[in-house]
């Protein structure tokens, strides 16, 4: 954890980091038909180097794949470096929720993705503790064009609390740009997200804020890159960061 000092040199680094990946402008952008997001189908998968986003070490390889394709999409995620060996994790309160929770599952495997419908996440795991929502919010721009936005509100609960707190995103739709990563050179929307959320349980932490910057392919049903940075404000006014992390593409199927 470092104090607000450091956020110069955050920023900076972030900027370095994101330019190791190969990107440009578009010309020719994908509109209407070719914009089209892929469908899911069970069996479909992502996976991803995570790496920290201040130093670029990488601190794990992750792997998302779908489970589940009825009226919701189940996305399991999968650490690979860190070997299974049996969790309990204590039930959930709310009966919404609880259906959501794995009790006893493994330590190599990660907290899942609900997404209710496709495109709309209902139970997000990219947090410090696993996040259910009110009513689903948008995962990526339901309209792929540059300059589409929107801001949505709603309430979100942690598995070891029955409080709802308050959340907020605000998401931008930036431009179309050709991005290289390992996994191979896509065509991809950079998208913004701006999150405003207040934390439930940790007494000193009165108010959080997440900045993202998203590389969102159609073609995969995914993005290519995610980076994320947060902040949190104790009760007595300063403001502190969080581990900020990027994702990047290796692999998909």
């Amino acid at each position: 954890m470092a104090i607000v000092t450091r956020r110069n040199f955050l920023l900076s680094t972030a900027a370095l980091s994101v330019g190791c990946v190969e990107r440009g402008p578009v010309w020719n952008a994908p509109t209407g038909a070719d914009a089209r997001i892929r469908t899911p189908a069970l069996g479909q998968s992502w996976t991803y180097a995570k790496h920290d986003l201040v130093t670029g070490i990488m601190v794990d390889t992750e792997v998302d794949r779908i489970s589940a394709v009825v009226r919701t999409v189940a996305i399991e995620s999968h650490s690979g470096t860190t070997e299974d060996a049996p969790v309990v994790y204590p039930s959930w309160g709310p009966r919404w929720s609880r259906k959501y929770s794995d009790h006893t599952r493994f330590a190599g495997r990660l907290p899942g993705e609900v997404q209710d419908p496709w495109g709309m996440v209902l139970v997000d795991p990219h947090w410090t503790q696993l996040q259910v929502y009110e009513k689903p919010i948008p995962l990526w721009p339901t309209q792929l064009r540059p300059g589409w936005s929107t801001t949505v509100s709603t309430r979100y609960m942690i598995p070891d609390s029955q409080q709802m707190m308050p959340w907020q995103l605000t998401m931008h739709a930036r431009k179309w740009e050709s991005i290289e990563v390992p996994a191979g050179h896509f065509t991809a929307l950079r998208y913004t997200n701006l999150i405003d959320f207040r934390y439930t349980n940790v007494s000193e932490r009165v108010a959080g804020q997440r900045k993202e910057n998203i590389w969102f392919v159609p073609e995969i049903g995914r993005w290519v890159v995610r980076e994320s940075s947060e902040t949190f404000y104790q009760d007595v006014g300063e403001e502190f960061n969080e581990s900020s992390y990027r994702w990047e593409l290796l692999s998909w199927t």
